[in-house]
């Protein structure tokens, strides 16, 4: 009889370890940070690309450190994509003439087509089940896009808000008025409000589902290169360049970011908890009870 339930037990355990393995997404990466690097991992996700690819960036302001250009040559040449961003609510990114004038400066247009979503003319993103947003909203150029990639340059130590790919189909991917309803938790249209880390990191959240549920032709990329910090994070130093990381699923590919530039770091337990707090990364466990993704992963490294 007790080896009975010994066989049971087993056979139980077997079967959940298999049912947990079939719940995890494949994130790859190369410590190879070059075009040739961001094309392994891309082409390891085997994205089907149908009709017009957008691909989205942030073309940062003057003196904002950037993704390079470079890296994203190969990529634009190979798609045919589009490189798009949304405008910022103030100061030298508030119009679509400013930004353009920053992609021009940071060498975006000598490798293709760039375009800024539109702040008069706007789609709303509609979302169901969301934690407070109704809705998210963007330019309608983003309607005519079939295909979607997304590739960040990833800042942990740059700004309160984790800088990442859920930043960027969220937040960054809003027009003006789409930004202010991120940042008013959904209650304002027209300005910008502080609100409390707990409610960006859902509001957040809630944009980048109402953008996955938009569009379903996704691949995401992150690069995770030498960025100097520039908080006041006790501990935080530059890592130098980790690589290139890509998933189909955007919150495998966010909790695989936070393992390697917070979990894998030579800090305390504490001072990893205030990292954390400080950059608002609970919005990753946030889109993941949302169904966006989740944060059960398996890294595959491509040589």
């Amino acid at each position: 009889m007790k080896k009975q339930f010994l066989l049971f037990f087993m056979l139980i355990a077997f079967a959940s370890a298999g049912a947990f393995a079939q719940n995890q997404s494949i994130v790859y990466f190369t410590r190879d940070v070059s075009s040739a690097g961001l094309m392994k991992v891309y082409r390891a996700l085997n994205q089907k690309i149908e009709g017009s690819v957008g691909i989205k960036v942030s073309f940062g302001g003057p003196d904002e450190e950037v993704l390079q250009p470079e890296l994203l040559g190969e990529l634009v040449r190979t798609t045919g994509g589009t490189m798009f961003d949304g405008n910022g609510l103030s100061g030298n990114r508030r119009t679509s003439e400013m930004n353009l004038s920053h992609a021009r400066r940071h060498g975006f247009t000598e490798i293709g087509k760039c375009v800024m979503v539109s702040d008069s003319d706007y789609i709303n993103l509609p979302l169901t089940g969301g934690n407070i947003l109704k809705y998210a909203r963007t330019g309608k150029e983003f309607a005519g896009f079939d295909s979607l990639i997304s590739v960040f340059r990833v800042r942990l130590h740059m700004l309160p808000a984790f800088d990442g790919n859920i930043k960027n189909i969220s937040l960054c991917l809003a027009n003006r008025s789409g930004k202010c309803i991120i940042h008013s938790g959904g209650t304002d249209e027209n300005y910008y409000h502080s609100t409390p880390a707990d409610v960006l990191e859902k509001s957040f959240a809630d944009a980048a589902k109402a953008a996955l549920d938009y569009k379903k032709n996704w691949a995401f990329i992150n690069v995770l290169d030498d960025i100097e910090p520039n908080d006041s994070c006790r501990g935080a130093k530059n890592l130098g360049k980790i690589g290139i990381i890509a998933s189909s699923d955007i919150v495998a590919l966010e909790q695989c970011t936070l393992d390697f530039l917070i979990e894998k770091t030579d800090v305390d337990n504490a001072t990893k908890s205030e990292w954390k707090s400080a950059h608002c990364t609970g919005m990753v466990e946030q889109l993941e009870k949302l169904g966006g993704g989740t944060r059960n992963y398996r890294l595959v490294e491509l040589k």
